[in-house]
């Protein structure tokens, strides 16, 4: 293989927790005709727990604690990505990432500080912090919800709304976005069935439906979207087991908007697989049991190919993906990572 048609190959881009020794970001070429991956190089990024592109920009929270939390930036030169700079949270455990194209605009969700960050961005480079929302609130899980806990961010499907999940108190919280990207500081709160944990919210391409992950009850939530207003239309189990503490972890939409899976972990380790119906709403079709701990997980852009992160064995599966059924089968493919955590192809 030359070095042009390796710097045509798709990147996957994982990113992991560094406890044991690993760089933190690792990029491979992806072979979509396959699904195989090939080691490229490596980037230094300390407990890199999500990632976030644009176009040639890459960027990277660090989910730390005692004020050493930070976003990274990269561009990518000549096929490799290069630091650019970082800038601290101020928000502890920034757990996610997003990248707003309009503004040019970095938003973190930082679980432990239960907070929002806002960075602007010139030319990939993060201008030093330039807002901080912290939440408040708590919910009956003494365990989990004593305090909010932020857990991710995500923009409404015409772009002028940022979503927050927040974990510990029940609450989605919709923020207006100004001009220059910054938040308005007094968003609208949706309420969450108490107990539930909301986790990951995904928009369909129409951008009428939304799906609500919660870790804690693992019930997927489908709401109807005008707006900023959501509706909720049904609540689903994507953890059918009998244990007492579930942990959902991740939630996607295949490329071509059929179906929907969800990851579970602690209680049963396995990604879940659920039709889209005409109306948005879901029918559980399928259960793939998978590696231990699975916490992200992605669709290649083909849509042949699921990847499974498992942050405990310490490697990434692949799976045949089939369109017509919605089943999974392991294609022994697997890529070797210390604690995984976050996949991106790009």
């Amino acid at each position: 293989m030359t070095l042009s048609t390796i710097l045509l190959l798709p990147q996957l881009i994982i990113g992991s927790y560094t406890s044991k020794g690993n760089p933190g970001i690792e990029v491979f070429n992806w072979d979509a005709k396959t699904g195989k991956a090939s080691k490229s190089y490596t980037l230094n990024s300390p407990a890199a727990s999500y990632q976030a592109i644009s176009g040639d920009y890459l960027f990277s929270v660090s989910e730390e604690g005692d004020g050493k939390a930070s976003v990274s930036s990269f561009q990518r030169r000549n096929g490799k990505y290069e630091a650019i700079n970082t800038e601290l949270s101020r928000g502890d455990h920034p757990c996610f990432i997003l990248y707003r194209e309009k503004s040019q605009t970095v938003y973190t969700a930082n679980y432990s500080g239960g907070s929002v960050s806002v960075f602007q961005t010139v030319a990939g480079r993060l201008n030093p912090l330039s807002q901080y929302i912290a939440y408040s609130g708590s919910s009956i899980n003494k365990d989990r919800q004593n305090s909010a806990h932020a857990h991710m961010v995500a923009l409404s499907p015409d772009q002028n709304t940022l979503f927050v999940t927040d974990l510990g108190s029940d609450k989605m919280y919709a923020h207006r976005i100004l001009a220059n990207g910054l938040l308005a500081e007094s968003p609208q709160e949706i309420n969450i069935t108490p107990g539930n944990g909301p986790r990951h919210i995904r928009f369909n391409a129409k951008g009428d439906r939304a799906y609500l992950l919660n870790e804690l009850s693992s019930d997927v939530d489908v709401f109807a979207v005008k707006g900023s207003q959501l509706n909720k239309i049904q609540s689903i189990p994507a953890d059918t087991s009998a244990a007492k503490v579930k942990g959902s972890a991740d939630i996607h939409i295949s490329p071509n908007g059929k179906w929907l899976m969800a990851s579970n972990r602690i209680s049963s380790n396995q990604v879940v697989v659920f039709k889209i119906e005409a109306d948005g709403k879901l029918t559980r079709v399928f259960h793939q049991n998978v590696a231990k701990i699975p916490r992200n997980f992605t669709f290649d852009p083909s849509g042949k190919f699921v990847l499974v992160a498992s942050q405990e064995e310490d490697r990434v599966q692949v799976f045949h993906f089939d369109d017509k059924t919605g089943s999974l089968k392991d294609s022994h493919q697997d890529i070797l990572v210390k604690s995984p955590v976050s996949l991106l192809i790009r």
